[in-house]
């Protein structure tokens, strides 16, 4: 038995230990650059656009302090087949104002192939990453009463780590006597509980189901909002290598309810660095609208 005295004591002493207590979960401030790179050739060019860390207090960590524009950096991709120099443009934002990115209009990532980055900015070591660009999908569409059924293969070369597939209900109008194309994105699910179409995000799923409810509401959207009637239907499979679909889970992770989410992850695959250098291989398929609406 504990006297009571002495328990009396224990009780009155905790409170101070607790208050001695000083965790904050804000660490130490480091000026690191920030990579982000996606390599996909689809994409008309590849880009890649740096960042500086910056300082925030914990009541506003949207509000940078001391943030600094990275104006000089030296960037390139190699491979292989050799080197490819990445040329500092300006680019106007949304809101008017110009970004400096690095741009190559010549680099063509190749489906199985490792590419390595470098990275040199003034006051800082070298940054590099490598990724190597997953195998494309080869997506299959199948139609039945569900819906439309998309699938992909895994014996592939250079398996992807995880899949995102969507689809578009496409038409044409002419605009400025130019004929052009006009699309409405399929949701992938209707969630009952909020009333709201969700769209399809990444999974390691190998196939999924789009409804034909879903395709008649995005053909539905497309004459009623657009004024254009629905001709074909476009199905796509990005195959993701790791690090992009890491780096999704960690900011998003909406097919992943056990985990915690991260707005802000600090992980990285860039040494010497922190952000993203993934990539991605486009597979698409388009047939006719009749012929899926059964």
């Amino acid at each position: 038995m504990i006297p009571s005295r002495l328990l009396l004591l224990t009780l009155f002493l905790l409170p101070l230990v607790a208050c001695d207590n000083t965790f904050s979960p804000k660490t130490t401030y480091e000026d690191r650059v920030v990579v982000f790179c996606i390599l996909d050739k689809s994409a008309p060019y590849q880009t890649v656009r740096l960042e500086s860390t910056y300082d925030a207090e914990l009541t506003s960590p949207d509000k940078p302090i001391g943030k600094k524009d990275i104006e000089t950096a030296t960037v390139s991709i190699r491979n292989e087949q050799g080197v490819h120099l990445f040329r500092d443009t300006l680019v106007a934002n949304p809101d008017g104002s110009m970004k400096r990115i690095w741009i190559n209009r010549t680099l063509v990532p190749t489906e199985g192939r490792t590419y390595t980055l470098w990275v040199d900015v003034p006051g800082f070591e070298r940054i590099t990453a490598q990724t190597t660009v997953p195998s494309r999908a080869y997506l299959q569409l199948q139609t039945s009463d569900l819906g439309v059924r998309l699938t992909s293969v895994t014996n592939v070369a250079a398996p992807a780590t995880a899949f995102l597939f969507r689809m578009w209900v496409v038409g044409k109008r002419v605009e400025g006597g130019t004929e052009v194309e006009v699309r409405r994105e399929v949701p992938q699910r209707f969630n009952v509980a909020t009333g709201v179409y969700e769209f399809a995000s990444p999974s390691r799923q190998t196939l999924t189901v789009f409804p034909t409810s879903n395709l008649v509401y995005a053909q539905g959207q497309l004459q009623g909002q657009d004024g254009v009637t629905g001709q074909d239907v476009v199905a796509t499979a990005y195959s993701l290598d790791q690090y992009l679909y890491s780096y999704f889970q960690l900011v998003r992770g909406f097919d992943d309810p056990t985990s915690y989410r991260l707005d802000r992850p600090d992980i990285s695959n860039i040494t010497n660095g922190v952000g993203i250098f993934g990539s991605m291989y486009t597979d698409s398929l388009r047939t006719r609208y009749n012929a899926v609406i059964q």
